[in-house]
Order: structure tokens, then C-alpha cells, then sequence
């Protein structure tokens, strides 16, 4: 038998000034210290650093999270299925 895995929750990034964000479609928090956080969503990983960051929010159920803090980068790893293979899976 085929496997169904559960339906993707969509995912988006918004970033206010630097200093604040929220993140929609995540699935998991991998890791949360003052540096860093990384998460695993729909899209793959992704990794949120700077300094002073926290979570401020966050709801498995929905999956939004919203953060604070001096932010430096965002990273996405881990690569996404192929267009045609999620059209066709």
C-alpha cells in the first residue's frame, strides 16, 4: 500500500526591521538559543541567526511562530521535491 503523508502547511517568512518576524508552516523547532533558531518546515530547514533572538510565540497546531530579536541571516536547507514529482506524488 501507498503511504499519504500529511498535507504540507503553508509557508511564509515576514521579517519587520531586522527585529522581529513570524514564520507560518513550520512543523518543528530543531533548535532555540540567543544566537540561532532552526526550524524544519514544508520547505525544508531554516535557519534564523543573529543575536538576542527569541521565540515569542509559537503553536505547533497552526504552526506560526513569531520571533525577536537582532537578526543577521536566513537560511534555507535541504532541498524541496521537484515540481513534477509533487504534481504527480
Amino acid at each position: 500500500m501507498e503511504q499519504t503523508s500529511a498535507p504540507q502547511k503553508p509557508h511564509a517568512v515576514s521579517l519587520e526591521n531586522r527585529e522581529k518576524g513570524t514564520v507560518s508552516g513550520v512543523s518543528k523547532v530543531v533548535s532555540a538559543c540567543d544566537s540561532a533558531l532552526v526550524l524544519e518546515t514544508g520547505q525544508g530547514g531554516l535557519s534564523i541567526t543573529g543575536s538576542g533572538i527569541k521565540i515569542a510565540r509559537y503553536d505547533d497546531q497552526t504552526g506560526m511562530l513569531a520571533f525577536e530579536g537582532a537578526i543577521t541571516s536566513l537560511k534555507y536547507s535541504g532541498a524541496k521535491m521537484p515540481l513534477l514529482k509533487r504534481m504527480f506524488s
